[in-house]
């Protein structure tokens, strides 16, 4: 059910970022073929879409969302392969799940009450019942939780007609702090904590089109990390908080690319496509999605550099 097989990547990459980091040329570093990168393994091989994987904090668990039983929910699997078991049966559409820094719970997004908002199952509890953390007319997406597990970040439509800005909401629920404001049509989304939970880094429509940025977690500045060609989305920050992954069509199709945290060199990581990546805990391997016409499947790469 497997299918391994080898993807180019750079073999010093480390030193490479470290070198484009006073480098003004941002364009795309093209990987050395004599390098053979680290093997990837498809997680999934079903006629589902599936999408936005992550790591349980343990590494034990992939959870990720799916349409395999005709409507999208959320469900998981061992990380080493194997069955995957239903969390979420609401008819309403449920997605983006992630785990609280002790496993316990998951945060993800559903309209299961009229309008995308944010929920909590306690996965350790059987038969648990989700628990409605934000209520209001705008959209509500993308919940992160924070590395001390105190905040949740997400997006939400709530303040504009159209486009989206960054809030906080207590773990437990309370006062709402807005992270971004912007005009309308300005799209502030997916966002992911640095290890140390002071920085998040997030894809922004700002400038014009689709780049990442970083902003303090007490708000501020935004602080561009990818001026590039081309959509950049979906990042994810390094467990040693060096690099941050994320998904771009530089080359037209979606791929998976590296950049350090303080920016510098684009290297790609993927020729096969990719979508929504994620780090392990330990950061040694990256789960996300490869697309192949309307279907998608949960892949897993190993990182060896």
């Amino acid at each position: 059910m497997h299918d391994n097989f080898r993807i180019w990547t750079v073999g010093i990459l480390t030193a490479v970022l470290t070198a484009g980091c006073s480098d003004d040329n941002n364009s795309p570093t093209q990987p050395d073929p004599a390098a053979i990168g680290p093997v990837v393994t498809q997680m999934t091989d079903t006629a589902a879409f599936e999408a936005n994987p992550t790591f349980s904090p343990d590494g034990l668990w992939i959870y990720y969302e799916s349409d395999a039983s005709g409507n999208m929910d959320i469900y998981r699997m061992s990380a080493v392969g194997g069955a995957s078991e239903q969390l979420t049966t609401d008819p309403a559409f449920d997605s983006y799940p992630h785990l609280s820094p002790t496993g316990t719970s998951m945060v993800f997004e559903s309209e299961r009450s009229g309008t995308k908002s944010i929920w909590i199952l306690d996965v350790d509890q059987p038969g648990a019942q989700p628990i409605q953390l934000t209520d209001d007319d705008g959209d509500d997406g993308s919940p992160n939780w924070s590395p001390d597990g105190s905040w949740i970040s997400f997006e939400s439509s709530r303040s504009k007609e159209a486009g989206s800005d960054l809030y906080l909401i207590p773990a437990g629920g309370g006062e709402l702090v807005q992270l971004s404001t912007t005009g309308l049509c300005i799209y502030n989304r997916t966002s992911d904590w640095s290890p140390d939970g002071q920085t998040l880094v997030f894809e922004s429509s700002i400038n014009g089109s689709s780049a990442l940025y970083t902003i303090p977690r007490t708000g501020g500045d935004f602080t561009l990390l990818t001026p590039l060609a081309g959509y950049q989305g979906h990042p994810s920050w390094s467990p040693d908080g060096e690099e941050i992954i994320f998904e771009s069509t530089i080359t037209a199709v979606s791929e998976l690319y590296i950049i350090a945290t303080s920016g510098g060199k684009v290297l790609p990581v993927t020729i096969h496509g990719g979508y929504w990546p994620e780090w392990s805990p330990d950061g040694d391997r990256l789960v996300y999605g490869v697309m192949v016409g309307e279907q998608s499947n949960i892949w897993v790469l190993e990182v060896d550099w």
